[in-house]
């Protein structure tokens, strides 16, 4: 097919491509807009080793004291961003809001982004209210249990402080459900061309010289002319 031959085939299906994606498009933002609403709860940890006692200050130990102790606090940072993630966390985080939870689910709705010596964690809830309690939870659990999961947190060196109070917000904004609305909406147009196009298809009328031609194997002899009115 010629592209003449698509755009005759949108000229007398613009109806069916006009109804089915006005009723999807309206069916998506319908699900969109009444879905349920999300919340995050974000906040950031300090992830620190200090030098211990005994450690001597004299050259050349203290040239390479700094390097060494922040090194240290990086690879902490990075025990505990997959710690967070983990079952036995999750199983943890459970207990301090005294619920039964999902396991798999707690690691899918929390994330943690390390930079540097810094963890941002993010907790994603149904509720306000929901996430700002795990937010303080996943606090709680870092400073109370994260002894038992690495030993530098059970020393005076090694110490995690919250350097932010959980900050709660809906995680669907404007910008993220205009994206989705784009996308349900080019999927509607989609499904719309499709289901025109197939109509089309289907259908055994024939309309031009060339369907005449292609469809009977017969040699068309004359025409009447369209006449303009």
């Amino acid at each position: 097919m010629e592209l003449r031959d698509y755009l005759a085939v949108l000229r007398r299906r613009w109806l069916v491509v006009a109804v089915v994606f006005g009723l999807t498009t309206l069916v998506a933002v319908g699900f969109a807009l009444r879905g349920p609403r999300s919340y995050e709860a974000t906040l950031r940890l300090a992830v620190s080793v200090g030098a211990p006692p005994q450690m001597n200050d004299q050259p050349p130990y203290a040239y390479y004291r700094e390097y060494y102790l922040w090194l240290a606090s990086e690879y902490l940072a990075d025990d505990l961003s997959e710690i967070i993630q983990s079952d036995a966390f999750a199983r943890d985080l459970g207990e301090y809001l005294q619920e039964d939870v999902d396991l798999q689910a707690v690691r899918d709705v929390v994330r943690v982004r390390k930079t540097h010596r810094i963890l941002e964690i993010t907790a994603l809830a149904p509720s306000a209210e929901r996430a700002r309690r795990m937010g303080e939870g996943i606090v709680a659990v870092v400073k109370t249990k994260g002894p038992k999961y690495v030993a530098e947190l059970a020393s005076p060196t090694g110490q995690v402080v919250a350097i932010d109070d959980p900050r709660v917000r809906p995680a669907t904004t404007t910008g993220s459900l205009a994206a989705d609305l784009a996308l349900r909406g080019a999927l509607a147009l989609l499904v719309a061309l499709f289901l025109a196009y197939f109509i089309d298809y289907l259908d055994s009328t024939l309309r031009t010289r060339r369907d005449i031609e292609q469809g009977l194997g017969l040699p068309v002899l004359g025409e009447i002319p369209i006449q303009a009115r």
